[in-house]
């Protein structure tokens, strides 16, 4: 047995508490051969040429639905948006059971890199098309919203863990230069959309326990009562953990109540709230280690007892009135709190160095008015959205010394805020065969410190920035037929750093690091749209050019220290196939090739670390509805990740294949479930995510071996 130490809830407080005690690749190619891409473009005009003879019907099981999407803030089916836009509806999010990670859905949108930290303590690593490859913890550099209500900070900074996909009814995932809309840091921009209450009052309950002592326990509730809708949901995680000192809790309490005020109002009401009372962290290993004993910890995080606790609380409302056919009116306000308590695994007893116990008090709110109207133009329909939308985050930091796992000394006090307002516009014309598209959107954001613990050691490190930017959209969608739509698109974005990357000078020193400027980027983007009704396929193709792209300077044990790169250039072609056919088959595959470099400077043509040059993600599915039985087989390809700047080394590529099967019956008022899945099939050794830059050579995150879930649900329709 080995003791671990344990985040408790103490009253108001998150603080760590007692001892608890706890039971203990396949070579692939390096380029993907051309004629693969050509073989996905040619499936979809071969499969058109299959025509139905007249007056035979078609089978349901081989038509795809259409895909309606908001990520341009229209509702529009995917196939007319002048954008890469990736969904994952809640079938597919609900089958990669327990549906805990965003990791285990997004593996399947091309462009994005989903990695799985093993560490609860630091979130799941996500980038796309290499904006927010850097983060060590957390997400940075794309926008995070559920329902429309911000999950990511003014400053680029957000977190997954709150999420309960449980209750998700799609996700939608822009990638491109549309992305810059929505302001600072939005490399890309990621939305969950929650599901609505069903017609009849419904109550669940499911189970699921798997390897490494996992186990989940949830209860839902939903249903329609005269105008009020309604969803209420309330999850239970737990786990050893896959490495030593990685067990983790995690409570989610999520309700979402929706009143039509009447059949052109409505009003939303959304809560979330999420604690976490313990979450261990492994830290990262050397390449040896991670080769020969994955499951390894290093001793320094026993002894400084390396974790986090968090708790989470937002509240958001969103108002929703319709004027008439031609004018619409969308209204969100939000607030919130955050309060994190982190121990890292080292001492941090320097009278400078901000200690290495890490307390963090936030406050957030904030709010966006948006109007749609829709009007003629030359006889020919014409949308325009405008919109207005402010956040606000207040951070109250401290740092104390680590005591072998005690908070010891004060090394850190300071008031951190940091905000944005923004206004943006969005015009969408429609003439015949085409759709032209052009926004603007104007963005200030600021930053502020006051410094509260100032010694002879560690003199006065308030400060103040603030930054602004104009940037510009547009696209164009021409429909060349009823089954196929090209497009292209241009955009300028604009990335801050965040408060976490202000918080160390590039000495690693505690300190506002008043070097650090924000990341402009110039994104263009060309692509090709297939819809027939059982094949559809997206291919997009890609460039991007950045300045000042912010880099981990120095990561050490968890703390990270941030400085700006010359430039970088990104170019890429990102292709995904969907395929139905008869008897209840399907097929799905996407393909990533992303070629990301340092553009000159003291890394110049050095591949940028973090991100692999290509990925493939294929899955065969079979669904016999008579007997409620669905099953999938799933692979994925990704090639080398370098993990520090000067590409001295790299995570090896790998191949990992997944099985699950389930089964659903209807009796009577009841509805069952059962599930079984096997991750890792083969039992592969390989490493799921890198920490960048790492200044003790411990690069690597082994993900586990082959592991088993098994799990039952039961719900009942009043």
């Amino acid at each position: 047995m080995q003791m671990i130490r344990r985040v408790e809830h103490c009253g108001n407080e998150l603080a760590y508490g007692t001892n608890r005690q706890r039971l203990a690749g396949v070579h692939v190619w390096r380029r993907l051969p051309a004629a693969l891409v050509l073989a996905l473009l040619a499936l979809p005009a071969a499969h058109a040429q299959q025509d139905v003879p007249t007056g035979q019907p078609t089978l349901a099981t081989t038509t795809l639905p259409v895909i309606v999407v908001t990520a341009t803030r229209i509702a529009q089916p995917n196939f007319d948006v002048p954008a890469a836009v990736g969904v994952v509806m809640q079938d597919k999010i609900a089958e990669g059971a327990p549906a805990s990670s965003l990791s285990q859905s997004l593996a399947r949108i091309p462009g994005v890199v989903a990695q799985n930290r093993q560490s609860y303590a630091q979130d799941s690593q996500i980038s796309i098309r290499g904006f927010g490859s850097r983060a060590s913890f957390g997400v940075r550099g794309i926008r995070l919203l559920v329902d429309g209500i911000p999950v990511s900070g003014p400053d680029g900074q957000g977190q997954t863990d709150p999420f309960d996909l449980a209750t998700a009814e799609r996700i939608e995932v822009l990638r491109g230069p549309f992305s810059a809309l929505y302001g600072n840091a939005a490399g890309g921009v990621i939305q969950i959309f929650t599901k609505d209450g069903p017609a009849r009052p419904t109550f669940g309950v499911s189970t699921l326990s798997g390897s490494y002592g996992t186990r989940i326990q949830r209860l839902d509730a939903g249903g329609t009562a005269g105008k009020l809708n309604y969803v209420v949901d309330a999850t239970h995680f737990q786990t050893d953990g896959y490495r030593q000192h990685s067990a983790a809790e995690r409570n989610n309490l999520r309700a979402k109540f929706r009143y039509d005020i009447n059949q052109d109002a409505s009003l939303t009401l959304l809560f979330n709230g999420e604690n976490q009372p313990y979450a261990e962290d492994p830290s990262s290993l050397t390449k040896r280690q991670a080769r020969e004993q994955p499951s390894f910890a290093v001793p320094g995080v026993f002894k400084f007892g390396a974790g986090e606790a968090h708790r989470d609380r937002q509240l958001g409302a969103v108002y929703e009135q319709q004027f008439g056919p031609d004018d619409h009116l969308h209204v969100t306000g939000y607030g919130g709190t955050r309060r994190v308590v982190q121990f890292l695994p080292f001492p941090g007893s320097s009278a400078n160095g901000g200690g290495a116990v890490v307390d963090l008090k936030n406050r957030s709110k904030g709010g966006d008015v948006r109007w749609t109207h829709n009007f003629l133009l030359a006889a020919t329909p014409l949308d325009l959205v405008a919109g207005v939308e402010y956040d606000h985050l207040h951070e109250l930091r401290k740092g104390w010394v680590n005591a072998d796992g005690v908070k010891g000394d004060l090394r850190r006090n300071e008031n951190n805020f940091s905000s944005q307002a923004g206004q943006y516009a969005q015009v969408e014309w429609k003439p015949d065969r085409w759709r032209i598209v052009v926004g603007l959107r104007h963005s200030q954001v600021k930053f502020g410190s006051d410094d509260h613990y100032i010694t002879a050691d560690d003199p006065d490190d308030s400060g103040k920035r603030s930054f602004t930017s104009t940037n510009p959209v547009a696209g164009v969608l021409y429909k060349i037929s009823p089954h196929m739509n090209v497009y292209a698109n241009y955009g300028k974005g604009f990335e801050t750093p965040t408060l976490s990357e202000f918080a160390y000078r590039p000495d690693g020193q505690a300190g506002f690091n008043q070097q650090l400027q924000p990341s402009t980027s110039r994104d263009y983007e060309a692509g090709l749209k297939g819809s027939w009704n059982s094949t559809k396929f997206d291919l997009a193709v890609f460039k991007i050019a950045t300045t000042n792209d912010i880099i981990v300077g120095v990561s050490n044990d968890g703390r990270d220290s941030f400085t700006n790169a010359g430039r970088t250039q990104r170019h890429g072609l990102e292709v995904n196939v969907q395929q139905a056919f008869s008897g209840g088959f399907g097929a799905y595959l996407a393909y990533s090739y992303l070629q990301a470099h340092f553009d000159g400077g003291l890394f110049g043509g050095r591949r940028m670390p973090g991100v692999p040059q290509q990925m493939v993600y294929g899955e065969l599915d079979w669904q016999y509805r008579p007997l409620g039985f669905s099953t999938a087989l799933s692979a994925q390809w990704r090639d080398r990740v370098y993990v520090d700047n000067e590409n001295t080394d790299f995570a090896n590529s790998y191949v990992v294949v997944n099985y699950h099967l389930a089964f659903k019956q209807t009796v009577g008022n009841w509805q069952l479930n059962e599930f079984a899945g096997i991750n890792n099939l083969f039992d592969r050794n390989y490493v799921g995510a890198v920490v960048v830059n790492s200044s003790n050579g411990r690069f690597f995150q082994p993900e586990p071996g082959r592991n088993f879930m098994l799990g039952v649900g039961a719900s009942y329709a009043f």
